[in-house]
């Protein structure tokens, strides 16, 4: 059988090469892929190695993996093709966790430490970086479909960010797999694609009289004709005998060409077979190895012996028969060098039950895991549960909760869920049950009944006392944070503080001394910010904390929930520092989102809208509602319709179906776009439910009493008062836990609740409260609210030109943010309070006096009968005083002189005044 990488095989494939050599000519600029997808035997393999070779020539570093089938349960055996050889010198440059989670990965180092597969991608990021600094660097990866999946999720983060790097990719993709580094998603138009067809006639001809140049025409129109134009397919029909018996398709032949083989070279065939691409010095049998190549079935390609062709190695395979392969594993367990492969060997090897192999395959697991494969770790723990003995069913639940916490690693919810559902659904009870009952609890999108798994888990007797802690905190957390019932999580928490003291372990403490703080916080209880500040003192002695259980992270929200921005900026600071420093993509993410939060609240919108727009990036499920909650409410208060999607998006998630406070969370943001647009009444519908529903929604109570000050404005404008009136209530409730912020907006809530009562002299005063408060604490939207609240109150009692700075202030703190419907607002209203040359000036005593009765709701009757005059002089009158106010309607007289932009002298009572009337 002759290889596919014979020159010949390119015949006909001139527009192919031209955009290999258009890429090539790329490299040296920026990111550039190329992508060769097509059928078995088409040639794609020989265009990658063209691509290769033009890489080398342009000055690019070509880091090269040639994937197989028999490798993909091999964790980041890819990464290592491509690192291995020029790695090292790198780690000195990479941040130390970076430099250990990477070296693990590709087992550099004896001790290997926790591998977060999220770390592992951002040190392989980072050490191609530094390669890029020197030269381009190009990842060939020829089969990319048989990349192991560890090694497809490191390559799949690293292409997502690429920016200006000088860092290409070659890759050969088989029909019908998807691409496991989904490179045409993540490069776009970076990405040159090309996709072989069947070579024409001519071109078969070229490519077969290169190796027979006696060929007949009429067999090289058979050949042409069965091959479809399939280059490899058609050198491998010339080789037939007999064109009666061409094989149908290019499996027959693979089929075909395997029967073949001399018997001799069986032992060789196999264990390529099994083994996968080995060193020259691994057949002992040369004799075999021989045999195989002369038949075409084996070659040395790139100091490795491999199948000649991939579907030789499948079929290869597949012909062995069951007991021979289980010799070959067990042979092949003796010559592996890793933990991992020699379990996996030993596995496949196995005849039934076996503890010893089942053990062994749990530390291999727990190595995969390490490194940082979860997906390796998962097979190698479903083997040890297949082979855990039948009585043994401790230790077969056991496995069976492994493999569901490495499945979640792997992002398979679905599959760790099933396996979950299946340990509850059992007898087994003690520490195996409380891991499944707590894992159960955290594939819930209710808070109900995840509590209730939690409790059922802190009932359940066993005799692991840090589980037994960690899983009391966790039901604290989840039933004051997420539940919103305080009183007993506050217990809850207190008692797993106390029971992480007597353990003793730091990670424990930790866990359990933020738990406590976010609790305490909550329940507007004192002590919280001295809890977070234990925490923060040892946090650094224990590894990275998950999710939101950092203290910093909790800390952060409970600073800013009171408005002490600064503070919760520095701790966010500190913790993206951490993030960074440990690749921890996940918390990155979620930073993101709160860093977005934050600045929504420092009136940072600009920075804000660009946080939470990096964070959709990445943020799936529940995190993706939650952002899409705050950029709908900042795009919202800017007047931008695009809110809308994002509103439409939240309530038509799962998440919001699940959640009351969510999917009022999306009506909040379209009724700023209602009140924007006029619709009052849908407004005051739409944003009153979210504050109502968060009240004793856990977190999300301090988080959204932040929106009760615009939506009691919004309420007081529709003369809803006893509503405006619950939730400056609700917010009085909640002032201590919100000091200082609440204090201010509680002043805010109370002076728009007295202009709705007519005491504008009490709201300015409570305003000024207001306004100095937020000014302290750098609130710049609270601020504008302030000032514009206090703006229309001054008008209310005729200091015009306090009311007019008040007002534009405001205009300045909406315009900073583009605000544009509130700042639609101010100007409407520093329209009516900026002084402006007096109305009664400009009309004549009697005008006034008319003027004055008129807007009190006389008839031009009742007018002429007081001032002593005729219907027809009122009426005379009255034009004029149309004209020169720039009105049409008594109704519009009524308006301007009732709000005081057209203040009247008081003449009525003068009788020289009457007289000159008439």
């Amino acid at each position: 059988m002759r290889t596919s990488e014979q020159p010949a095989t390119l015949v006909g494939r001139e527009a192919e090469l031209d955009i290999v050599q258009r890429w090539a000519g790329l490299l040296s600029s920026r990111p550039a892929g190329l992508l060769i997808a097509g059928e078995a035997g088409i040639g794609k393999t020989s265009l990658w190695a063209v691509a290769v070779a033009a890489a080398r020539q342009s000055g690019a570093l070509v880091l090269t993996a040639r994937p197989v089938e028999a490798e993909l349960p091999m964790g980041y055996a890819g990464l290592g093709d491509l690192l291995a050889r020029v790695v090292e010198p790198i780690l000195a440059e990479l941040p130390e966790p970076m430099a250990r989670a990477l070296s693990g990965a590709l087992s550099l180092d004896a001790i290997i430490e926790s591998g977060d597969p999220l770390l592992v991608g951002r040190a392989t990021l980072a050490a191609l970086r530094a390669l890029a600094a020197h030269s381009p660097v190009v990842l060939a990866i020829d089969d990319v479909q048989w990349l192991d999946p560890a090694s497809a999720r490191g390559l799949a983060f690293v292409i997502r960010r690429l920016d200006d790097e000088r860092i290409g990719l070659a890759a050969s993709l088989r029909d019908g797999h998807a691409d496991p580094l989904e490179s045409v998603a993540a490069l776009g138009d970076r990405l040159l694609r090309i996709s072989p067809s069947g070579l024409s006639l001519g071109a078969i001809g070229r490519l077969l009289r290169s190796t027979d140049p006696d060929i007949p025409r009429r067999r090289i129109v058979r050949i042409s004709e069965r091959s479809g134009g399939n280059p490899f397919f058609a050198l491998q029909l010339s080789s037939s005998v007999d064109d009666e018996r061409l094989p149908s398709s290019l499996r027959e032949m693979v089929g075909r060409q395997l029967a073949a083989a001399p018997a001799p070279a069986a032992p060789a065939i196999e264990l390529a077979a099994v083994l996968g691409p080995l060193p020259l010095a691994a057949f002992e049998d040369s004799a075999a190895l021989d045999a195989a190549v002369m038949a075409g079935v084996l070659a040395e390609q790139e100091q490795e012996i491999r199948f000649v062709h991939p579907l030789l190695a499948k079929g290869a395979y597949d012909r062995i028969p069951p007991g021979r392969r289980r010799a070959l594993h067990h042979r092949a367990a003796t010559l592996a060098e890793g933990i991992e492969a020699r379990a996996r060997h030993q596995a496949l090897a196995a005849v039934g039950p076996s503890a010893e192999t089942a053990a062994l395959l749990d530390d291999a697991a727990r190595a995969a895991g390490l490194r940082g494969a979860p997906e390796a770790a998962a097979e190698l723990i479903s083997y040890a549960r297949r082979l855990t003995p039948v009585p043994d069913a401790e230790a077969r639940a056991k496995r069976t909760m492994d493999f569901a916490d490495y499945r979640f690693l792997a992002a398979d919810e679905p599959g760790a869920r099933a396996l979950v559902d299946e340990i509850l659904a059992s007898d087994i009870h003690g520490t195996t049950r409380v891991r499944a009952l707590v894992k159960r609890a955290l594939f819930q999108i209710e808070p109900g009944p995840a509590v209730a798994r939690l409790e059922e888990a802190v009932a359940e007797p066993h005799d692991d006392r840090e589980l037994a802690t960690r899983t009391l905190a966790q039901l604290a957390w989840q039933r004051g944070a997420w539940l919103g019932d305080v009183e007993p999580a506050s217990g809850e928490a207190l008692l797993a503080l106390e029971m992480a003291e007597d353990l003793g372990d730091d990670a424990t403490l930790v866990t359990a001394l933020t738990t406590a703080g976010l609790v305490m916080s909550i329940a507007g209880r004192p002590g919280a910010a001295d809890h977070f500040g234990r925490a923060l003192a040892i946090m650094d002695r224990v590894p990275p904390a998950a999710g939101d259980h950092t203290p910093r992270l909790a800390f952060a929200h409970e600073r800013w929930w009171r408005g002490e921005f600064v503070l919760a900026e520095k701790l966010m600071a500190d913790e993206r520092r951490r993030a960074e420093e440990h690749g921890d993509e996940g918390m990155l993410m979620r930073l993101n989102i709160f860093a977005g939060e934050l600045a929504l609240r420092r009136g940072q919108w600009d920075e804000a809208e660009r946080l939470l727009d990096l964070a959709l990036t990445d943020a799936r499920d529940w995190w993706r509602i939650n952002t899409l909650v705050r950029r709908a409410i900042l795009r919202a208060r800017r007047g931008d319709r695009a809110s809308i999607a994002d509103a439409n998006e939240i309530s038509g998630s799962p998440v919001a179906a699940h959640d009351p406070v969510v999917a009022a969370a999306g009506d909040f943001a379209l009724g700023l776009i209602d009140r924007a647009e006029g619709r009052l009444g849908e407004a005051a519908d739409r944003m009153a439910r979210l504050p109502q529903l968060s009240d004793r929604a856990g977190s999300k109570g301090p988080e959204f009493a932040v929106l009760i000050p615009e939506t009691v404005a919004v309420l007081v404008e529709a003369d809803r008062i006893s509503d405006a009136h619950g939730l400056t209530a609700q917010l009085e409730r909640r002032r201590a836990q919100l000091e200082p912020w609440g204090a201010y907006a509680v002043e805010l809530c109370e002076g728009l609740l007295a202009m709705a009562a007519g005491e504008p002299a009490d709201a300015v005063e409570r305003f000024a409260l207001a306004i100095d408060g937020f000014e302290r604490i750098l609130a710049p939207w609270e601020l504008g609210q302030s000032l514009y609240a206090h703006g229309s109150a001054l008008r209310r009692i005729g200091r015009r030109l306090d009311a007019a700075a008040s007002l534009e202030r405001a205009l300045r703190c909406f315009g900073d943010l583009r605000a544009e419907p509130a700042m639609r607002r101010a100007e409407e209203e520093l329209r009516r309070a900026r002084p402006r040359p007096r109305h009664d000036d400009t009309l004549t005593a009697a005008e006034a006096r008319v003027a004055k009765l008129v807007s009190g709701g006389r008839t031009n009757r009742e007018v002429a009968a007081q001032l002593f005059t005729t219907v027809a002089t009122v009426e005379a009158h009255l034009t004029r005083i149309y004209s020169k106010l720039g009105i049409r309607s008594r109704t519009e007289l009524a308006r301007i002189v009732t709000d005081g932009s057209l203040p009247l002298r008081d003449q009525l009572d003068d009788p020289q005044d009457t007289q000159k009337t008439t």
